[in-house]
């Protein structure tokens, strides 16, 4: 299926991809795919979307717990997103199974989608408002050791939740639609979804970036169980030894995770998501082009 290769490769890696994504609550599945892909050489596309959402998964059931004790998860909009995930889920892997088999299909859609949403949050972060209201939030953070969140209310139209003295609101129906259309591409891309979820939870509803990676793991968690047993039904193709190596990897990154995240601040934590997926985008989109007509590999 794949060249032989140094498990220590394979396990540190796997490690990389479980602090990634438990630190920055997205890329981990980006991040997974480039290993599959660029280091161990999978030839099927669909066991790669298949093995980088185990990792992603893994990643999820451990980093969760942390995030859920330093209550830094949102739950009441976990639980929206995937709700709306669950259909998205079995949609954007059955299209992707039947439609998206060959690497030379996949890879660029993989590439594109991973530089648009690199260059709207370096766009944000950069060159909108954002910079002075996460300022004040990291402010807020520095000077308070309770960083409980609630909701204050929830029905059908409106979600409100209170975090540090300040109030957030949103529709209900955003997080449904959103989790249903985060599930379609990431199901059909085969990664977690974190990279489209953190900026439509921080830039869309505006929730402080302190509480997304926790509040996205969470709603993941439904998306992968789905897209994940929906493959294997479609029949999907994994190696048990090798996942069973980068799930060990990824457990041991995902522990580490949040305890860096809580000590670093919202604009890095933003800015370093974004470069991570920029060099991502770029190497899967355009890198074929530069290896051939320069001899440069960026990938």
């Amino acid at each position: 299926m794949y060249p032989e290769i140094n498990p220590l490769i394979v396990f540190g890696w796997s490690v990389f991809v479980g602090l990634v994504f438990s630190t920055i609550g997205a890329a981990g599945g980006i991040l997974a795919g480039v290993g599959h892909i660029s280091i161990l050489g999978i030839a099927q596309a669909n066991t790669v979307k298949v093995m980088n959402q185990v990792m992603v998964l893994t990643s999820t059931l451990v980093a969760v717990p942390s995030y859920m004790r330093q209550r830094r998860v949102v739950v009441t909009l976990s639980v929206l997103l995937g709700i709306g995930s669950i259909a998205g889920a079995l949609v954007g892997s059955t299209f992707s199974y039947r439609f998206l088999p060959e690497l030379k299909t996949y890879k660029p859609l993989f590439g594109l989608f991973t530089l648009l949403v690199a260059f709207k949050i370096l766009h944000e972060v950069f060159f909108s408002g954002e910079r002075e209201r996460m300022k004040g939030l990291e402010e807020d953070l520095s000077r308070s050791h309770k960083w409980d969140v609630r909701t204050v209310k929830l029905n059908l139209l409106k979600v409100e939740i209170e975090f540090l003295g300040r109030t957030y609101s949103f529709s209900t129906l955003s997080p449904l639609l959103a989790g249903f259309l985060v599930a379609v591409a990431s199901s059909t891309l085969g990664v977690g979804g974190g990279f489209l979820l953190v900026p439509f939870m921080a830039s869309f509803l505006r929730i402080p970036m302190f509480l997304v990676p926790g509040t996205s793991a969470l709603s993941i968690l439904i998306t992968m169980v789905v897209s994940i047993g929906n493959y294997v039904k479609m029949g999907a193709q994994v190696d048990l030894f090798l996942i069973g190596l980068e799930v060990l990897g990824v457990v041991v990154g995902s522990l580490i995770g949040p305890q860096v995240s809580r000590h670093l601040k919202e604009r890095k934590l933003r800015v370093l998501l974004g470069l991570i997926l920029l060099y991502i985008g770029v190497g899967y989109t355009v890198g074929d082009y530069v290896k051939n007509t320069f001899g440069i590999r960026i990938i």
